[in-house]
């Protein structure tokens, strides 16, 4: 496409203003200019594409159906483009940025403890996070990858097996105030909830044996670092993957009131988008990540007495 064939970035960016507010008046105020500048800047796109993007009726404006898909277009460009030019002014043209979307509370109680070892290796590389607890399609996304807790099958991304999940009851030290404490009592206490998970604490109790109890009552968090807060403050018992606490635990700010743990179905992924290619600075990560996630797999064996086959088995 020549030069002469590519609009002006001053007219998409008025197009896109006047796209999002359906409306001349506030989206020149947006941009500090005059009405009638964003509408000869409009009136110049219109032309150029050979396209008509409003419909215009009595001094208002709302998308044709050709101009509601150009202005999705052009704010996922200029957002790109935003990013890209933020991206370059913040690490100064070194280059290696990955955008990862992860499990909000895996990045903060596990892998950006790790990312120093990462950072030795690969220092020019700059992994960008984002909170994403939830399956989602990689087009119109900035992301290169995305650690998922779920099935290995994921829309559009092929995915690397990274370790499974066991959860265990958590609650504070003083919570059962030198109670006997069983499995039947737990069941009794207020129940904390993670809320993607509703039907977790329903399974623990049927495996451990606690039947005719509403296993649904208690209070629901959205992440996991919540649930482990309401437990350090008293407020009830959480069920949480036992690596996400491990150190609560070893240094007496959390206790297991009961030995009976449960092992999900389900594990961690990495996983990459089928629709683009993978960077050199996300094939470092990949590689590094890997290799940690299966060392931290071997450690949660060994100090588990044995390796479950499974696990074994997704690491062959």
């Amino acid at each position: 496409m020549s030069a002469s064939r590519i609009p002006s970035l001053s007219s998409l960016r008025a197009f896109e203003a006047a796209a999002r507010h359906q409306n001349l008046r506030r989206a020149a105020a947006e941009l500090c200019l005059s009405e009638s500048a964003v509408s000869r800047q409009i009136a110049t796109l219109e032309s150029q594409l050979g396209v008509a993007l409003f419909h215009r009726a009595n001094q208002r404006v709302s998308l044709t159906p050709a101009g509601s898909l150009y202005g999705d277009q052009v704010r996922e460009s200029l957002q790109k483009l935003q990013r890209d030019t933020l991206d370059i002014m913040a690490h100064e043209g070194a280059g290696g940025i990955v955008e990862l979307a992860c499990v909000p509370t895996l990045a903060v109680e596990w892998l950006i403890p790790r990312l120093p070892a990462f950072y030795a290796q690969h220092p020019q590389v700059v992994v960008n996070f984002s909170a994403q607890a939830d399956v989602f399609l990689f087009d119109g996304t900035p992301y290169d990858a995305a650690i998922h807790y779920g099935e290995a099958n994921y829309p559009g991304g092929r995915a690397d097996p990274l370790f499974d999940e066991e959860s265990v009851p958590i609650c504070h030290p003083d919570f059962f105030a030198g109670e006997t404490v069983t499995a039947e009592r737990i069941a009794q206490a207020p129940l904390l909830h993670l809320s993607t998970r509703r039907l977790d604490w329903k399974n623990w109790m049927e495996a451990a044996g606690v039947g005719d109890v509403n296993a649904m009552r208690g209070t629901r968090y959205d992440h996991h670092s919540m649930v482990i807060s309401a437990a350090r403050a008293k407020l009830g018992v959480g069920l949480v993957p036992r690596f996400l606490v491990e150190e609560y635990l070893a240094l007496g700010l959390l206790a297991m009131p009961v030995a009976q743990a449960m092992r999900s179905q389900r594990a961690y992924y990495l996983v990459l988008p089928d629709s683009r290619p993978v960077s050199d600075a996300m094939s470092r990560l990949r590689t590094w990540l890997l290799a940690a996630a299966r060392d931290f797999a071997a450690r949660q064996a060994a100090r588990a007495g044995t390796a479950p086959p499974d696990l074994i088995k997704k690491f062959e």
